[in-house]
């Protein structure tokens, strides 16, 4: 009887097929595990899985030697120069939060019919005040303290 180890094929391309496959993991013990039964479409899946896995952990590898390679370097530089590069090294953006306070002088004129100027109160002007940050991310909250007649 002979043998032959002839590739067939298939005429189509079919995502559900159903195929078995050898698992090769030294670290198993689980011979169960051995010959599992998968679609094409879930071992396309895993493999497209393992290969960006693959990258980030060649990339991260890279990175670290490059880390090592630099920390005689370390020994003289103050600790935010070392901060700086171990983020560019990895391609952190780490942030701070700070917080500020601003004061601002809103002035204006308002019409008051003569009849209601007797009856007229100041503060209950309904001043919408709205301020936005040019640069950077934060919020910014505004406050009226007091509206006063100057």
């Amino acid at each position: 009887m002979e043998t032959t180890n002839e590739i067939v094929v298939p005429q189509h391309y079919n995502p559900n097929q159903i195929v078995t496959y050898k698992v090769i993991d030294s670290d198993s013990t689980d011979q169960t595990n051995w010959y599992p039964t998968v679609k094409v479409s879930d071992l396309e899946w895993e493999l497209h899985q393992y290969r960006r896995d693959k990258r980030s952990l060649n990339k991260y590898i890279e990175h670290t030697g490059m880390l090592e390679s630099r920390l005689p370097d370390y020994l003289d530089m103050d600790s935010e120069e070392i901060v700086a590069d171990i983020c560019s090294i990895f391609g952190f953006n780490p942030t701070k939060e700070i917080q500020f306070e601003a004061t601002a002088t809103i002035t204006g004129t308002i019409s008051v019919p003569l009849d209601e100027v007797a009856n007229f109160d100041v503060s209950d002007i309904d001043l919408n005040v709205y301020a936005e940050l040019s640069s950077y991310d934060g919020d910014v909250d505004v406050e009226i303290d007091n509206i006063y007649k100057t």
